[in-house]
């Protein structure tokens, strides 16, 4: 066996990805490596640790005992590696690299376009690499650098991030007739429901997406509840807006100093609350 002190990260991190996927092959999409190099790193590291660390059956890898020891290190050395990352990205003082960004669809795109758009080109040595989706980003893991993240409101963010709240989302009931635009069905809406002004009007159909809803609503098909930043001015209103998630713009201690970071933070939660007339339902309703 070889020296433990040789061992290769990247042989650690295929074995962890495959731990949590269960296959090479999710291990092998996790970490954007073909199927042949993760199995081939898995094999190097069972090999130089002289142990098997899965049993090949047909619905996957089993870890063997050794790999659930093993594990446990492993994932020490990850968080050592990302921690070590976090710090030399904090300590470049160019305004300049890239940034990863993570943010809820519907904000990253009816929102803050434009405030990306502008943060580019003010700052073009700097990449910005937005992921929009309403999968949590872990920054423990530097999955993301920067997440622009709703909470409910009055809902503080992990105690390990750091970070400030910019604004807050109200929401509002959308749309006409006498029935609701269902999302999840009877069982799970009515609850949500019976505090709106409208608590008895029948629901119709599950549309589970914030985009389907909208684009129904505007077809006529009923009433909806929805961000007022989302619905205005393209849909009527109905009811009288309500705080429904706080916006908050979070980073890993590690990297709050981090000058480009920063930049980009101080630039998002100032466009956040340069948009608070939006995010409030306040568009054309101030004198």
């Amino acid at each position: 066996m070889s020296s433990i002190d040789e061992l290769d990260w990247d042989h650690l991190r295929v074995f962890l990805a495959t731990v949590r996927s269960g296959t090479l092959r999710g291990a092998a999409d996790t970490l954007g490596l073909t199927h042949p190099t993760a199995r081939r790193r898995l094999g190097a590291l069972e090999a130089q640790l002289g142990l098997q660390l899965f049993e090949r059956r047909r619905d996957g890898l089993h870890p063997t005992i050794e790999a659930a020891e093993l594990r446990l290190a492993a994932e020490e050395v990850e968080r050592a590696v990302h921690a070590l990352g976090r710090v030399a990205q904090a300590a470049d003082p160019a305004l300049r690299g890239p940034i990863r960004v993570t943010a809820p669809d519907i904000v990253a795109s009816e929102l803050l376009a434009p405030d990306l758009v502008a943060f580019q080109q003010r700052w073009p040595a700097i990449e910005l690499r937005v992921d929009s989706s309403y999968q949590v980003a872990d920054l423990e893991k530097r999955e993301a650098d920067i997440a622009i993240r709703a909470l409910l409101a009055g809902k503080l963010p992990d105690q390990h991030l750091t970070g400030r709240k910019a604004a807050t989302s109200y929401q509002a009931v959308y749309g006409e007739g006498e029935q609701w635009i269902g999302w999840q069905g009877e069982r799970v809406d009515r609850p949500w429901i019976l505090e709106t002004p409208f608590p008895d009007l029948p629901i119709c159909g599950a549309f589970n997406d914030v985009a389907l809803q909208r684009s129904a609503c505007a077809a006529g098909m009923g009433l909806s509840l929805l961000p007022c930043f989302y619905a205005e001015p393209m849909l009527r209103r109905r009811s009288e807006p309500r705080p429904h998630f706080d916006l908050w713009v979070l980073v890993h201690p590690d990297l709050r100093r981090s000058p480009r970071l920063r930049a980009f933070r101080d630039a998002m939660v100032e466009a956040l609350g340069a948009h608070k007339p939006r995010l409030e339902g306040r568009v054309g309703t101030e004198p």
